[in-house]
């Protein structure tokens, strides 16, 4: 169990160090069913309402490309990106030196699960796209509460178990191991979408996580979370809600009101904003 529990996290840094030009490109050539960009918008929305303090220190855990850790430099914030894969830490470093950014973020390769920095260091941090791929949850939830000041915030987004969006994931895994299914995919994303990357293809399932069950665990770490929401809700499950991309009648963006009904729980993701407790 624990052989198969750590090849999780070691096929993701590899996924993760070949695909970084896909990635990338995800935040700017985008179709309906992505959740990249609805993700961005949403944590962005939960710093700002919480209010820190212009030249707050920020903790970028799974930096990726740098998108986030971009926004927020341009919103008053320094602090440091930090991934495991070097393709990904690369790409953040020429954007950030191009657009002048390099004095407020800085970026480095390390393990969210063993965090390179001394304790209480940072004024919040951010995780998202990231415990999914890692073989448990409480080394990086510790990691987090180690590095944050008392009162320190932390922004954590997880794939929701439950959510619709993403429902069909396994069962799209099994199919795309049929010869030919993922060129085909590609194929009809490059049509529809655009962009020069086709469809997404993992070599494995990444986890997913029962909101609740992370809420204890959240609280067991010393964290207090003052806000929840559920994102990213889609009128197909993916990948056939790409195929509304060219409707261009923002239907995803008006399922968002479902974050205030009873029907929330079908989000792909869950987002959560807390602030440790515990010294």
């Amino acid at each position: 169990m624990e052989a198969a529990e750590a090849g999780l996290k070691e096929r993701a840094i590899k996924h993760f160090e070949a695909k970084a030009s896909l990635y990338a490109e995800r935040y700017v050539v985008q179709a309906s069913g992505d959740v990249l960009q609805p993700r961005h918008r949403a944590i962005l929305q939960m710093v700002h309402e919480v209010k820190l303090p212009q030249g707050s220190r920020i903790l970028d855990l799974g930096c990726g490309p740098g998108a986030l850790s971009f926004d927020l430099a341009k919103r008053g914030y320094r602090g440091v990106g930090l991934d495991a894969a070097p393709a990904m830490v690369q790409r953040s470093r020429l954007r950030a030196a191009a657009e002048g950014l390099s004095g407020l973020w800085r970026y480095q390769l390390g393990d969210v699960e063993a965090l390179p920095f001394r304790n209480e260091c940072f004024d919040a941090a951010v995780c998202a796209g990231v415990i999914e791929y890692l073989p448990r949850d409480e080394h990086m939830l510790r990691e987090a509460a180690r590095v944050l000041k008392r009162g320190g915030r932390f922004v954590l987004c997880v794939t929701n178990k439950y959510g619709y969006t993403v429902s069909l994931s396994g069962i799209m895994h099994r199919i795309q191991k049929v010869p030919g299914a993922r060129n085909l995919a590609s194929m009809l994303r490059r049509i529809v979408v655009g962009g020069k990357y086709g469809a997404m293809e993992f070599g494995f399932v990444p986890r997913k996580h029962r909101p609740w069950a992370v809420r204890e665990l959240m609280v067991k770490h010393g964290f207090r979370i003052d806000k929840d929401q559920y994102i990213h809700f889609t009128l197909l499950p993916a990948p056939f809600c790409a195929l509304t991309s060219k409707l261009r009648l923002a239907i995803d963006e008006r399922l968002d009101v479902l974050d205030r009904t009873p029907l929330r729980v079908i989000g792909s993701c869950y987002l959560m904003c807390a602030r440790k407790e515990m010294a």
